[in-house]
């Protein structure tokens, strides 16, 4: 699969980057939902990594978002582990499903200071819910990105 279909993708997250078999969720690390990466995050700001259609929210929840790209892309972005269990508390959704999103909208803001010590991790997985089989993603363990960063991650 050639990389370039990423090269534009936008980190949806500011903070340190996560191999996505280190999260601390077995459904995230076993790939069960799909390839990606994840964010252990620095800011509560949850931006669109590219021009696409909300096609999945939490509306009570707030804790996830799915998005589908222009070019049939589908990305998920769970905003911590087992934050679903906080029942929105201390999430903000600015969008709503079926809207149509530009790169770098602002689509979640989360009080990490309000949900830090009621969930296990606040680390976030980002993951690809339609990738072909076989197809793996890289990103160099540790980086720090910042929200809108292109070029962190490789598709093979």
């Amino acid at each position: 699969m050639p990389n370039n279909r990423f090269a534009q993708f936008r980190s949806p997250i500011q903070g340190r980057l996560v191999q996505l078999e280190q999260v601390p969720d077995p459904v995230f690390a076993g790939k069960i939902m799909g390839e990606g990466f994840a964010i252990e995050p620095q800011t509560g700001d949850v931006t669109a990594p590219f021009n696409a259609t909300v096609t999945s929210l939490m509306e009570d929840t707030r804790h996830a978002v799915g998005l589908t790209a222009e070019d049939g892309t589908e990305v998920l972005i769970h905003f911590g582990i087992d934050t679903v269990k906080l029942g929105g508390a201390g999430f903000v959704s600015l969008v709503a499903q079926g809207d149509e999103v530009k790169a770098g909208q602002l689509l979640l803001q989360i009080d990490l200071e309000q949900i830090r010590d009621k969930v296990p991790s606040l680390v976030s997985p980002v993951v690809f819910t339609n990738l072909p089989e076989g197809v793996g993603v890289t990103v160099e363990e540790g980086r720090t990105v910042k929200a809108g960063d292109v070029g962190f991650f490789s598709v093979k």
